[in-house]
């Protein structure tokens, strides 16, 4: 389960920026993360618990945001997309080209909000 590593990961950066901010302790955070990013929500969610349980970011709540998939045409240059990672073997609406679409969003995991407090 890589979802402890990626937990880890999000609190060291938290973390980091919360002292650079002159705080301590971690109150809330906001992940994106991409419909291809190989995040499974509730196993995030458990490791996250389970990784601030007993610490003075015990409580703290992670706000989990899936963004959808945003592919380009490599031939017509047509955007488009879907929820699901299916949509990576759909054919272009405009052209119809099968293959070689450009990921534009989907792949991300990103820190995108930290709510902290001194300690």
């Amino acid at each position: 389960m890589h979802e402890m590593a990626v937990a880890q990961s999000l609190m060291a950066v938290a973390l980091q920026e919360a002292a650079r901010q002159n705080c301590g302790r971690i109150l809330a955070l906001r992940v994106d993360y991409g419909a291809i990013a190989g995040i499974m929500p509730e196993a995030l969610e458990f490791c996250f618990q389970s990784l601030v349980a007993g610490t003075p970011h015990e409580g703290a709540v992670l706000e989990l945001r899936r963004l959808p998939l945003k592919l380009r045409c490599a031939m017509c240059n047509a955007r488009f997309g879907g929820e699901e990672q299916d949509a990576l073997w759909q054919p272009c609406p405009q052209c119809g080209e099968e293959v070689g679409h450009i990921v534009e969003q989907g792949r991300e995991l990103l820190l995108a909000r930290l709510e902290a407090a001194p300690l």
